[in-house]
């Protein structure tokens, strides 16, 4: 038996192309400008490796017919780029409260398993989870989407794919065999936020390590523009 070849349309071949691209050249500059990270940096490096892989795995479900999944990882990949260009700001205290979320939720998992938390006798978890609630509280997003000029993010990309992550009802319509044309054009808006979302915390990141360099900027612009001329600034 044979498996008839899924057919891709024109303009999200392009997208395709446009985003391997960006994902090439941000993968270049990352090879020729290997950066001395302290604790900080080391979490705007390691949120770029997980920008990489998220879109990477976008475009691997996407080509193979599993485009709203793919939206529901582009959503994650909005929510990561206005966070680290929250943090390219260079704000310590910013970067206390990211790490606070993270040593909150492994607490609150080891409890729940019956353990302690490795730090648990030398963290003020008082100001720990002070922090983590008020990074996590309803609207905190949108005040760093603000903060970090990523409006369109949150609003278009984020909120949107969020009906994807959350199941809500509009968004099973093209799981209905009569509506599975439209996923293409789901598999577009993925594509699209990713390469938005990669150009923004590739930029977040250049910043946080004052990395200058212009023709890779110029090409990855060609790049975002070729499959994407009418997007947004």
């Amino acid at each position: 038996m044979t498996t008839r070849k899924r057919i891709i349309p024109l303009r999200n071949r392009t997208a395709l192309v446009s985003c391997r691209r960006i994902l090439k050249r941000i993968q270049a500059v990352r090879q020729r400008r290997k950066c001395q990270v302290d604790q900080d940096g080391e979490i705007v490096d390691l949120l770029l490796d997980k920008a990489d892989k998220t879109a990477r795995a976008v475009i691997s479900l996407g080509t193979r017919g599993y485009a709203e999944d793919g939206l529901v990882l582009a959503r994650s990949l909005a929510s990561l780029a206005i966070d680290v260009t929250y943090l390219s700001a260079k704000d310590a205290d910013r970067f206390v409260s990211y790490r606070s979320t993270g040593r909150e939720a492994r607490r609150r998992m080891a409890e729940q398993c019956g353990f302690a938390a490795p730090d648990a006798a030398a963290t003020d978890w008082d100001d720990v989870t002070a922090r983590a609630r008020r990074w996590k509280q309803g609207g905190a997003i949108y005040q760093r989407a603000q903060k970090a000029n990523c409006l369109r993010l949150y609003e278009y990309a984020y909120r949107h794919g969020s009906s994807f992550e959350h199941s809500d009802s509009w968004s099973l319509l093209t799981y209905d065999p009569q509506n599975v044309r439209f996923r293409d054009t789901v598999f577009h808006l993925a594509l699209l936020i990713v390469a938005y979302a990669l150009v923004r915390a590739y930029q977040a990141w250049s910043h946080f390590f004052s990395i200058e360099d212009q023709p890779t900027d110029d090409a990855i612009k060609r790049h975002f523009l070729a499959a994407f001329p009418s997007a947004p600034d």
